[in-house]
C-alpha cells in the first residue's frame, strides 16, 4: 500500500503567485536530484488559483500576504486558502518515506534546499501531513 504525504505550500510577502509557481517547479527538479532514488514514486502539485486585484476582498485577513491575489474561492473565505500549493507526494511505503526523509536531512542536501528556497518560500508555514484512507469516484 502506498504511503502519500501532503504539503501545505506557501510563499513569501512580495513574491507573486506566477513567480512562485515558476521557482517551485525548478525547485522540485532540484529535488529530484538531490534525493536521488529516494524520491517519490509521483510529486503531485496543486496551485491555487489568484487573481490580481487592487482591493482587498472583505473577508481577507489584515495580514494575509493574498490581500490584493486573492484565491477564487468558491466556497469557504480566503482566509482558509492562505497556501499557495498542496503538493501530494506519493511513496512506495512509510519506509521510503522514511529514506526520503533522512536524505533531505543529510546537512549536504538540506543547506542545497534552505538556499534554493530563499527569496520565494515561506518555511515558517509549512504544513506536512499524512494522508489517510482515500476514496475516488469516477465517472
Amino acid at each position: 500500500m502506498t504511503y502519500k504525504v501532503l504539503v501545505y505550500a506557501h510563499r513569501l510577502p512580495g513574491v507573486s503567485p506566477e513567480l512562485f509557481k515558476q521557482r517551485y517547479e525548478a525547485h522540485i527538479d532540484l529535488f529530484k536530484r538531490l534525493v536521488g532514488d529516494a524520491f517519490p514514486l509521483s510529486h503531485r502539485r496543486v496551485y491555487i488559483a489568484r487573481t490580481r486585484t487592487d482591493t482587498t476582498p472583505q473577508d481577507a485577513s489584515p495580514v494575509c500576504h493574498n490581500a490584493n491575489t486573492p484565491a477564487t474561492v468558491i466556497v469557504g473565505q480566503q482566509s482558509d486558502y492562505d497556501y499557495d500549493c498542496l503538493a501530494e507526494m506519493t511513496f512506495a511505503d512509510q519506509t521510503s518515506w522514511e529514506a526520503c526523509v533522512e536524505r533531505v536531512r543529510a546537512p549536504e542536501i538540506s543547506a542545497q534546499i534552505a538556499a534554493d528556497e530563499d527569496g520565494f518560500f515561506d518555511r515558517s508555514k509549512t504544513g506536512v501531513v499524512v494522508v489517510g484512507d482515500v476514496f475516488e469516484t469516477r465517472k
